[in-house]
């Protein structure tokens, strides 16, 4: 079978980073096959020479992508950060200041002011960080000097066609060191594929223009499956026999469902009379608040693949809206766990024959399961929240 140019491209530039040290000719070379991909997808030779001429590596760029976070954060530490009573503040005067403009959007694509001001508010805190790195000298960077290849070509290709469609410069296009861009931090293909000139002025602004960035949010949340009616998340009472192995994004039921065994909104509202699908997670473990996930958790998701994330953009909303704030606190002794932590407690748990994934560092999904099968053997709370009291007794348990 003869290869893609596309296959072509990526296994070109996988192999000038096999190379020991990746010199300035091969840097060179690589934005040439990335050239080549663009002039297939349209964007002009001049296009792409004036942005690529001169462009040198961002040494910055590679520190930022190499660093790993020493430590996982705990629910309550991140909420703690991301929803302050300052941004709640922020956000209500916010969504005053543009309603007129956000009650339109919420006609036209079905999202309600407070989940576009939440975004706002978590992407840039209302716009006040948006960035000062040039976004096609960032990509590029990443396309060549990374493993994540393909991912950053494709988004350096869409970065030279937001050039040449939105008459800008590389030095007007800035944004996040990965290349996310303007208020709401839109990668160049989330640009290219969502954003929308509101004003009309002939032009994309999500720097300068809050109709372009709040219909462009609207008009990307819509197309990532976003939809009328429930929220996001709810906060949830659990009755007292609730089997806490059912609290996983794996198990799924109608909100009657949950309803029925006794599920009810924190502060004893029921919850709604839906049959839409959803979930009921434990971030900070049994002893911490529940929350119900809608459908519309998993559009947020889509936006952001961090669970903490997506939940705080709902608690974020409701606050901004004037609802109340979470009522179950965080346990005070939960800890975070390092990623050399996690890795001990995979390692151990595969022994037991509970994982079978990497030991990544990674407190996902998998290793939740894992922790929650060895929880319910030693007669834990099956939650699937590591402790530091559970981390003990599975390293003292696995020799």
């Amino acid at each position: 079978m003869i290869p893609s140019k596309k296959a072509v491209l990526f296994a070109a530039t996988t192999a000038f980073l096999s190379t020991p040290a990746f010199a300035q000719g091969e840097f060179r070379a690589c934005l040439q096959a990335i050239k080549t991909e663009a002039l297939r997808q349209g964007v002009s030779a001049e296009t792409a020479d004036r942005a690529f001429q001169n462009l040198t590596p961002d040494q910055k760029v590679i520190d930022l992508d190499s660093r790993q976070p020493e430590f996982t954060l705990t629910y309550g530490r991140y909420i703690g950060n991301s929803v302050t009573p300052e941004r709640v503040a922020k956000g209500q005067q916010k969504m005053a200041q543009y309603r007129s403009l956000l009650d339109a959007l919420q006609r036209e694509y079905g999202v309600p002011p407070q989940y576009l001001v939440a975004f706002w508010g978590m992407e840039t805190n209302y716009g006040t960080f948006l960035g000062d790195f040039q976004v096609v000298r960032s990509v590029a960077t990443l396309a060549c000097m990374t493993k994540r290849i393909a991912f950053f070509t494709n988004e350096t290709v869409q970065a030279l066609r937001i050039l040449a469609t939105n008459g800008m410069t590389s030095q007007q296009l800035r944004g996040s060191w990965a290349g996310a861009m303007g208020n709401m931090q839109f990668m160049p293909s989330t640009f290219m594929k969502y954003a929308v000139d509101r004003d009309g002025n002939g032009r994309i602004d999500l720097w300068n223009s809050m109709p372009d960035a709040f219909a462009s949010a609207a008009n990307f949340l819509r197309g990532i499956g976003f939809k009328p009616g429930l929220p996001s998340s709810d906060e949830v009472f659990l009755p007292q026999n609730f089997p806490l192995e059912q609290a996983d994004t794996s198990v799924e039921k109608p909100v009657k469902a949950w309803a029925a065994m006794g599920v009810k909104r924190a502060g004893g509202a029921p919850l709604p009379a839906s049959d839409e699908p959803s979930s009921i997670i434990l971030p900070a473990g049994w002893r911490g608040p529940a929350f119900i996930l809608y459908p519309n958790f998993k559009a947020v998701m889509n936006w952001n693949r961090s669970t903490l994330y997506a939940l705080a953009v709902g608690i974020l909303a409701r606050q901004i809206a004037g609802g109340p704030g979470v009522m179950q606190a965080p346990p005070d002794d939960d800890q975070p766990l390092s990623r050399d932590t996690v890795i001990q407690m995979q390692v151990r748990l595969a022994r037991l024959g509970f994982y079978t994934d990497d030991a990544d560092g990674l407190l996902g999904p998998k290793t939740r399961s894992a922790v929650r099968m060895f929880q319910k053997q030693i007669g834990m709370p099956a939650d699937g929240h590591p402790t530091p009291q559970f981390v003990q007794r599975l390293l003292q348990d696995v020799h």
